[in-house]
């Protein structure tokens, strides 16, 4: 595709092409000419053609990521991409959701991030590798105790045994926020675009939610840490500003970091990254934003609730959905003193857990109990099963069911795809519902003909257990 010196994606390519990088840099690139490049853009398309891959006309082949994927440029609006997008093409078999992934928004910001990551990376790994990890290791892992939260404690994401995310953070009561003096990730084969940075942002986000500070990141703080009894002195990050791969995904979620203090994400960007990195359903997403604008529950609480899990997304939607006492309940719910706040706090709370238990079911493909010859299948593998929550009548709308099968806690009940459910409660109307499932030790409702009766395996008191577990955790987290 031909491009005119007033494209800003051509003027951005040849700046990408005309600057002279470091070595490390200019042997990731694919150019024009191959000069002191990986290879040249003619070798890319032979290389892509080995692999079978026929590259759409509007991308252009840009650098090497890694040994699996190249970033390809594109030169013009192609699908959901926008032109000047830099996106990440697998050359092995991949799930096309992960395929074309955006990396970044602009080639020459691209290129330019890269220098300055790569520039920062000795000095980073020297640091968590040599110093910060054995010396947390020596003081801590070894003598079985656990930091306080102003010590510089490393994190590492790993997956499949390959690193991806490295980071040393410590909470800094001067300014009562968290402190990063080290920021480390990397792209690899199997693991999809910017899924280090989006692991260890949540990871970074939830630590400053819980340590109570105002959610301030910095990246400039001075840091000491007593690594091989000498005492190491830290002065912020390498880069001493928000590191380069961290501004690279902000840019594909579209939350610019760093913009009002170069050395920060200031608590309003950390709010809205929280928030873009928070895996959510639609319906979730839309319950979510009218529970900040109605109940004024902190984006950060629900994103903190949703990445640790104290309740799951289904669970989470059917709270926003049907009770006006969400906001009473991610805080940890109402006193024991407030009886009647508390038994509608716990009804609810009930029905949502186990909603949430049936949705794990439905959507499981464990082949536990299966023929003889069927091997059990224990990886994160599920039927892509889909809810629907009617916020008027609490009635769960579960889609993508496979036909003809089963339904669990039934005695041979079978569905044809969806599965209408409501939680015990007055009789539904005929028609209204396929089932309604209540808990084990619960006595079963008289049901109009037509509607089965799913008996949730766990008792009230079971449930009830969890449930305050849950809440404890919410009373507690911040």
């Amino acid at each position: 595709m031909a491009l005119t010196e007033a494209n800003p994606v051509a003027q951005s390519l040849g700046r990408v092409y005309a600057i002279s990088w470091p070595t490390e840099v200019a042997r990731m690139l694919i150019t024009p000419h191959a000069n002191d490049s990986a290879m040249s853009v003619s070798d890319a398309y032979a290389l892509l053609a080995r692999f079978g891959v026929d590259l759409p006309r509007e991308l252009l082949p840009l650098a090497v990521v890694d040994n699996g994927s190249i970033a390809c440029a594109a030169l013009a609006d192609w699908g959901p991409a926008r032109a000047g997008d830099v996106l990440r093409l697998h050359l092995a078999d991949v799930d096309p959701q992960f395929q074309l992934r955006l990396l970044d928004v602009d080639p020459l910001a691209y290129v330019a991030s890269i220098n300055e990551e790569l520039a920062a990376r000795g000095e980073g790994l020297r640091r968590m590798l040599d110093e910060i990890g054995p010396a947390y290791k020596d003081t801590y892992l070894r003598a079985e105790k656990r930091p306080r939260d102003f010590v510089v404690r490393p994190v590492r994401i790993a997956c499949q045994n390959v690193i991806v995310g490295l980071a040393a953070i410590a909470q800094d009561s001067a300014f009562d926020g968290l402190s990063v003096v080290a920021w480390q990730t990397c792209e690899v084969p199997h693991v999809a675009a910017h899924e280090g940075n989006r692991a260890l942002a949540a990871l970074t986000l939830c630590d400053a939610f819980r340590n109570g500070g105002t959610m301030e990141i910095r990246f400039d703080r001075d840091a000491r840490v007593l690594a091989n009894n000498r005492q190491r002195f830290y002065p912020g990050h390498p880069e001493r500003r928000v590191p380069a791969s961290l501004r690279r995904f902000g840019r594909t979620v579209g939350v610019p970091l760093g913009a009002e203090d170069p050395a920060a994400i200031t608590p309003v960007e950390a709010r809205d990254l929280f928030l873009a990195i928070t895996p959510m359903p639609d319906q979730l997403s839309a319950h979510v934003r009218i529970a900040i604008t109605t109940y004024g529950i902190s984006p950060e609480r629900i994103c903190f609730t949703l990445l640790s899990q104290v309740w799951r997304e289904i669970e989470l939607d059917y709270l926003l959905a049907t009770t006006a006492r969400v906001a009473s309940i991610l805080a940890g719910g109402a006193s024991w003193q407030q009886r009647g706040a508390r038994q509608s706090e716990s009804v609810v709370c009930r029905a949502a857990v186990m909603i949430g238990m049936l949705f794990r079911r439905l959507n499981s493909t464990d082949a536990a109990g299966a023929g003889h010859g069927e091997a059990r299948v224990v990886e994160d593998r599920n039927n892509g099963v889909t809810w629907s929550i009617d916020d008027e009548t609490g009635v769960v709308t579960f889609s993508g069911l496979p036909r003809g099968g089963t339904v669990p806690w039934t005695h041979g009940v079978t569905c044809e795809g969806t599965l209408t459910v409501r939680p015990f409660g007055p009789p539904p109307a005929p028609g209204v519902v396929d089932a309604v499932v209540v808990p084990a030790d619960v006595a079963a409702p008289e049901l109009p003909a037509g509607v089965a009766l799913l008996r949730c395996p766990e008792r009230l008191p079971d449930i009830d257990k969890g449930i305050e577990a849950r809440l404890l955790s919410s009373r507690i987290s911040r």
